[in-house]
């Protein structure tokens, strides 16, 4: 008899300006389990990733139970060319591809053959519309190879640059529900959000938020009380939006204080939401969005997930790896965090194996 062997994913690299997650996999019996996850800080949050960032990378990961060099990186999210667009449904799907690449071109200004192109379709259920939803990416060469210098210098064979959208996508399929319901994943961010929505495997629509970042919040709440901008977040992550009258750390005045701004800020990101929902539920209005799914460091607020679906009516619930996947207790421990879910969807890129 041949035992089944426990195939080990890629390490997922997911680089944040502030932290940065990596993650690896183990696939046995049909089963993804958490193989090894680590979440570290940058030594100089904010700045651009270098090459001191992937030295440092290369010697804590070994000592963190990841094996081997090869990884799959997400790819600078700011060097991404996007397009939005309606297809004739009849075109088939390789020069959809190449009608992709030529809008990209076209809209952003470069030559077509100076990017790689990912693109998905969406079609009606019924056929009724005459063209086809389409989400394109473009990365262009010269940004990547940039990116990709840096790592393989220090050691690493980066298997691929992966689009952030598609890890996203991959790490919540779990979750995902069947078509033609949609789901919308949040991925709330230090600087920056956005959101996806997504049908079966497809991610049918993109939208940026510019309202309320996180960064913009800590920055209030370090100049109301006088600490650092880590500290905020450490002081948010404890109060949150739960009821309670008090916390083990704070008075009820200023866990008041502290719960006004936090209010005031996820009301800013509801409205920011209302537009890229209005649309999804009049270009998809056979089945609308049915869950909200919110990943990234923002989402760990205590009670973020249950104000927003009393506020938007639907389902909402954060999702984190130990939502996802099966692993050790120690590991399914730092597991809660979803900041590290985009991570685990880089794992598992190309089927992780």
């Amino acid at each position: 008899m041949i035992a089944r062997l426990r195939v080990r994913t890629f390490i997922g690299m997911d680089i944040g300006s502030r932290t940065i997650k990596a993650a690896q996999l183990s696939f046995h019996k049909g089963r993804w389990r958490l193989r090894a996850l680590s979440l570290l800080p940058r030594a100089d949050a904010g700045k651009a990733f270098g090459s001191a960032d992937a030295l440092m990378l290369r010697k804590v990961l070994k000592r963190q139970g990841f094996s081997g060099n090869r990884i799959v990186v997400a790819a600078p999210d700011d060097a991404l060319l996007r397009a939005a667009l309606e297809v004739p449904s009849k075109v088939s799907g390789a020069p959809i591809r190449q009608i992709a690449r030529m809008e990209l071109s076209r809209l952003h200004d470069v030559p077509p053959d100076s990017f790689e192109v990912v693109h998905w379709e969406f079609k009606t259920p019924d056929g009724s519309k005459p063209t086809t939803q389409t989400l394109a990416f473009g990365c262009p060469h010269e940004a990547a190879n940039t990116f990709l210098d840096l790592f393989e210098t220090s050691g690493f064979d980066v298997v691929a640059l992966d689009v952030r959208s598609a890890a996203v996508l991959r790490a919540c399929e779990p979750l995902i529900l069947p078509a033609p319901e949609i789901t919308t994943i949040v991925d709330l961010g230090w600087h920056s959000s956005s959101t996806l929505f997504v049908c079966g495997a497809s991610v049918i629509y993109e939208r940026r938020l510019a309202e309320a970042s996180a960064a913009e919040l800590m920055g209030r709440l370090a100049e109301t009380f006088g600490i650092p901008a880590e500290s905020a977040h450490q002081v948010i992550n404890t109060v949150g939006l739960t009821t309670a009258e008090t916390t083990d750390r704070f008075d009820q005045k200023t866990a008041e204080v502290i719960r006004r701004h936090l209010t005031s800020h996820v009301d800013r990101l509801l409205e920011g939401l209302r537009v890229p929902l209005s649309y999804a539920s009049h270009q998809f209005p056979s089945a609308g969005v049915n869950r909200m799914l919110l990943i990234g460091g923002g989402a760990a607020v205590p009670g973020l997930a249950p104000y927003m679906q009393e506020q938007l009516g639907f389902e909402v619930r954060t999702a984190a790896p130990s939502d996802l996947i099966e692993g050790r207790p120690e590991l399914l421990a730092k597991a809660d965090n979803p900041s590290a879910t985009v991570a685990v969807g880089l794992a598992r890129f190309g089927g992780g194996r």
